[in-house]
């Protein structure tokens, strides 16, 4: 738990029943930053000389040459150690104190996962060392940076205090300056910190982009983090908890990239199952239908750019591709199979019209949703749902078979191969059919958002990041605001203030 000076003390004090009241934090921020003292008294040097005196002029930046004086002080030379909290602190803003940056801290962690990553490398971190830290120039302490700068941006921009941004970005400069440094020598880039680091730059792309392709530049950057690192070694919790966190960071810059993603790799995904819990082992069996999808997803554009040269090859390889796609398609299956039978995942629908009741403008586009009886099925129906999307739209896109000398060549692929018997049904749909498929798993996600934004509106939690990544699927899928249920979508998230937390993914 994070603690701070006796002015915030008691507003951070809290247990895991009873969150800090966020909007107390806000209100009293808001009430230090707007209130300005336009009082402007007789400077000194005038009232002793008994002087006129209109007040201190604005301040002027000007730039010119220092000339040294011909008097000098020959027996106190000036000290340059005087001179260095000039040089080692950023100069704070008259009105932007420690007392209020604490504030803008705890406002911020309310959109932190419970848990997660940051979350945990800030437990037990001093307020007042994060500010040390993160505005002094001298520091070497990248994470301090980069989290006091996602604070200061994320406030200032959510309630339009542009002091607070550009103190914000000022801090985010310096953070990303000692980041680079950090990534260019060997012996600093697989540090622990310099992997938060990047993963609170992410997020704070995620929640105030700076542009359409920066989250996901971080994304990549964060593989390649990864990538540096020997899954076989010993793992403390904390580190298996980082590299769960990312998970779905890396997949989803993969899957936008057409890359395959590091988490394919068997090493990978046996760390990754061995750190997880038999509950989590579930939502694990997605992520790694999610990785192998990564790398079909290089398969087939490596397929669409070779089609030309040979085409008896590219047949050959379309089939092969199309192959461990449906057995991806059959893994999921499965896994729903299992999922339904869990009692523990039950859920009903509910009208989204009363009978009797006329239309409303804002309603749903269609005529049940689902009530879950615990949050977590909805998330993990909600991810099903979004790895389904992914699987379908790579069926979906495969280049149409090729006869070649009068014969079916994908025939004697589909009739040697080991797939289940439902698997044959799939293998003859065409890609109009895959579409469709697409079309109903985004509904049925659809289906859910209602829910979950109650769960987490009640909860006072930060939005789910599978959640997020599973609206903006089902957004796309969906054709975006083109379709009435892209529109919904979109008026749904605006009115509840669920767009926040996807901003950057979504644009």
């Amino acid at each position: 738990m994070l603690v701070g000076g006796q002015k915030v003390a008691h507003l951070v004090e809290e247990d895991e029943s009873n969150a800090v009241s966020f909007a107390s934090l806000e209100k009293a921020a808001i009430q230090l930053n707007s209130a300005q003292d336009e009082n402007r008294p007789v400077c000194r040097r005038c009232e002793r000389g008994g002087l006129e005196c209109t007040g201190a002029r604005d301040i002027t930046f000007v730039e010119g040459t220092i000339v040294n004086s011909r008097r000098t002080d020959k027996r106190v030379p000036v000290s340059t150690r005087d001179r260095e909290p000039a040089k080692r602190q950023l100069p704070l803003s008259a009105s932007l104190t420690g007392n209020e940056m604490e504030i803008y801290i705890c406002h911020t962690r309310k959109y932190l996962r419970r848990g997660g990553p940051i979350d945990l490398a800030l437990q037990g971190v001093q307020l007042g060392d994060i500010i040390k830290a993160g505005t002094s120039v001298a520091s070497g302490q990248i994470f301090h940076k980069a989290f006091l700068s996602f604070a200061l941006i994320m406030f200032g921009s959510q309630h339009g205090k542009v002091q607070i941004i550009e103190q914000g970005y000022a801090i985010h400069g310096m953070a990303l300056r000692q980041l680079n440094l950090a990534l260019s020598d060997p012996n600093c880039r697989a540090r622990d910190e310099v992997f938060l680091s990047v993963v609170t730059l992410a997020l704070l792309e995620c929640f105030v982009p700076s542009g359409s392709k920066n989250y996901t530049k971080h994304m990549i950057a964060l593989e390649g983090l990864l990538e540096l690192r020997d899954p076989s070694s010993r793992c403390s919790p904390k580190l298996s908890v980082l590299y769960k966190g990312v998970r779905h960071m890396i997949l989803f810059a993969s899957l936008r990239t057409g890359k395959p993603s590091i988490l394919a790799r068997k090493e990978w995904k046996k760390f990754l199952r061995a750190q997880c819990s038999q509950e989590e082992l579930q939502e694990q069996d997605l992520f790694d239908v999610l990785a192998d999808c990564t790398v079909l997803i290089a398969e087939r554009d490596k397929l669409l750019a070779d089609s030309v040269l040979d085409l008896e090859r590219s047949t050959n390889e379309r089939d092969e591709t199309k192959r461990k796609t449906l057995t991806l398609l059959s893994h999921l299956c499965a896994w729903k199979k299992r999922w339904d039978d869990d009692g523990r995942n039950s859920y009903s629908e509910t009208p989204t019209v009363t009978a009797g009741q006329p239309t409303r403008e804002d309603s749903a586009p269609f005529l049940t949703t689902f009530e879950f009886s615990n949050a977590p099925a909805a998330t993990m129906l909600m991810f099903y749902n979004t790895t389904l999307i992914q699987v379908l739209r790579v069926l979906a896109s495969l280049p149409p078979p090729v006869d070649i000398l009068g014969v079916r060549s994908s025939q004697s692929t589909q009739d040697t191969s080991n797939d289940a018997q439902s698997t044959d049904n799939l293998w003859r749909l065409s890609k109009d059919e895959y579409h469709a498929a697409e079309r109903l798993a985004a509904l049925e996600v659809c289906r859910c958002i209602p829910f979950d934004l109650v769960q987490t509106s009640r909860l006072g939690s930060c939005h789910s990041p599978i959640s997020g990544w599973a609206i903006t699927t089902a957004w796309m899928s969906l054709r975006g605001n083109e379709s009435v249920e892209g529109r919904w979508i979109t008026d749904l998230l605006n009115t509840n203030g669920g767009k926040t937390f996807v901003k950057g993914v979504w644009e």
